[in-house]
């Protein structure tokens, strides 16, 4: 599922050129973006995304229509935002500290035991990331709920990626349709953006593809940085998030979540810095989610700058 926040500049990225200027409105009606100024486009994303997370929410849990709608949102929020950008292309940026991290856990992996370590990704939007870790010369597969982020990653990846881009519902997903069973499961922004009835279903999932000692690495923007989807353009810092961010989460609550689908072992990163992620052992995780509460009453720009810092956003479980 792509990120809709936006995207650090990257050289590496992939582009996703902008698509015909009009689009599939949460209504069904469709709508041509040709004329719209920013600030029209900006309200419309703002206007959409709430409109399709009430739309995901009431639909029913596990639904085709659900799997749909979602699908759709994507797509149309991604047209609004290349529209925000006129004559130029959307960059879907891919911060270099993760691939770094992926492929450092991949390789520690091997020194494991683990024969040859397997990768999957949970909404690789444009392939950027299936690509970097397959020139590291890991077996790499992902799926996709937007059918234009798989048209993309098939376009960056070229044909032979074509069986290992699964486009639909990762619970459909099953082993034998793997190529290889995953020792590193993969997910970036994407948590968040699960209804909080499925995300048990979810991680449920994720826990039965993956090899035994196999990892999930899972980045989700901290509740603390609340909100962290477009909400932050139109309220203020510590309103909950009322766009596609169905819900966002504290550390102590995805610890919860990996736990109960089974993880005997959750870590954060040590610590984060500009340049690279930190880890050892459980990175202080127990320590961090007692002092969360106590982050959330300091002042909104220390609060975000130790939420960073420590990594709080950001956990490894092991299966």
């Amino acid at each position: 599922m792509l990120t809709l926040d936006s995207p650090p500049p990257d050289s590496s990225a992939s582009t996703v050129e902008a698509p015909a200027a009009e689009v599939m409105l949460a209504d069904g009606s469709w709508l041509s973006l040709a004329g719209l100024t920013i600030e029209q486009l900006q309200q419309l994303q703002w206007d959409q995304e709430q409109k399709f997370a009430n739309a995901i929410r009431q639909l029913p849990k596990g639904s085709n229509d659900r799997t749909l709608v979602i699908g759709q949102a994507y797509d149309t929020v991604c047209a609004i935002l290349a529209a925000q950008q006129p004559g130029q292309p959307l960059v879907m940026g891919l911060d270099p500290r993760y691939g770094r991290l992926v492929v450092e856990l991949l390789n520690q992996q091997i020194n494991r035991g683990i024969g040859r370590p397997s990768f999957f990704e949970v909404g690789f939007g444009c392939g950027v990331m299936l690509r970097e870790v397959s020139e590291h010369g890991f077996p790499s597969s992902g799926i996709e709920v937007s059918k234009t982020m798989h048209e993309e990653a098939l376009h960056l990846l070229g044909k032979k990626f074509a069986e290992r881009l699964f486009l639909g519902d990762l619970r459909s997903v099953t082993k034998k349709s793997l190529p290889s069973r995953p020792s590193l499961v993969y997910w970036n922004d994407v948590f968040e953006h699960i209804c909080p009835d499925e995300i048990a279903e979810y991680l449920d999932k994720i826990y039965e593809l993956l090899a035994p000692g196999g990892q999930l690495l899972t980045i989700t923007p901290n509740w603390l940085l609340r909100p962290s989807d477009v909400t932050g353009d139109f309220c203020p810092a510590r309103t909950e998030a009322n766009g596609l961010h169905l819900k966002e989460y504290r550390l102590s609550e995805v610890t919860t979540l990996l736990k109960q689908a089974g993880f005997k072992r959750v870590a954060t990163p040590l610590v984060v810095t500009r340049g690279r992620i930190y880890h050892f052992g459980g990175g202080l995780r127990i320590v961090k989610q007692l002092f969360e509460p106590l982050i959330d009453k300091l002042p909104v720009n220390t609060a975000h700058l130790l939420c960073r810092g420590l990594g709080l956003s950001c956990t490894i479980a092991t299966k």
